[in-house]
C-alpha cells in the first residue's frame, strides 16, 4: 500500500490528476443547466462551487509542493490561488457567453473564492499532518 501511495504522489501523477480534474470541472460547469440534476436545497449550488474549488486548489497546491520547481512556497500559493480564482471567473463568463441555460453569477464567483481559501487552509492542514507523521 505504501508503494502505491508513493507512486500516486509523484509530481507526474499528481499533475495528471490535476489536469483531469480541471477538465472534468470545466465540462461539468459548461453543460447546459437542464442536463444537471436539479435539487431544491437552498445554497446547494454555492456549496458545490466551494467544494469543487477547494479540491481544485488542494490538488494544484499539492502538485506544486511535490514538483521540482524553483519558486518559493509563498509564490506557489499566490500563483495557484490567483489561477484557480481566475479560472472560476472565466468559467462563469463562459457559462454566460456560450450556454443558453446558464449565466454569470457573482455569488458563484464569491463561492469559488471561498473554496480557494478553504482549499489553501485544507492543504496547509494536510501538509502539517503529513510532515508530523514523517518526522515522528
Amino acid at each position: 500500500m505504501t508503494k502505491l501511495i508513493k507512486w500516486l504522489l509523484t509530481a507526474r501523477n499528481i499533475s495528471l490528476i490535476a489536469i483531469l480534474y480541471t477538465l472534468l470541472v470545466t465540462v461539468a460547469f459548461l453543460l447546459p443547466a437542464n442536463d444537471i440534476l436539479r435539487v431544491k436545497i437552498p445554497f446547494l449550488d454555492k456549496f458545490i462551487h466551494i467544494l469543487i474549488h477547494t479540491m481544485l486548489c488542494c490538488i494544484w497546491l499539492w502538485y506544486f509542493q511535490v514538483s521540482e520547481n524553483y519558486r518559493s512556497f509563498k509564490k506557489n500559493v499566490i500563483i495557484v490561488l490567483a489561477v484557480c480564482f481566475s479560472y472560476g471567473i472565466l468559467i462563469e463568463g463562459l457559462q454566460h457567453w456560450f450556454t443558453k441555460s446558464r449565466q454569470f453569477d457573482f455569488f458563484d464567483v464569491i463561492a469559488n473564492g471561498i473554496g480557494c481559501i478553504i482549499g489553501l487552509l485544507s492543504f496547509l492542514l494536510i501538509l502539517k499532518i503529513y510532515s508530523q507523521k514523517i518526522n515522528a
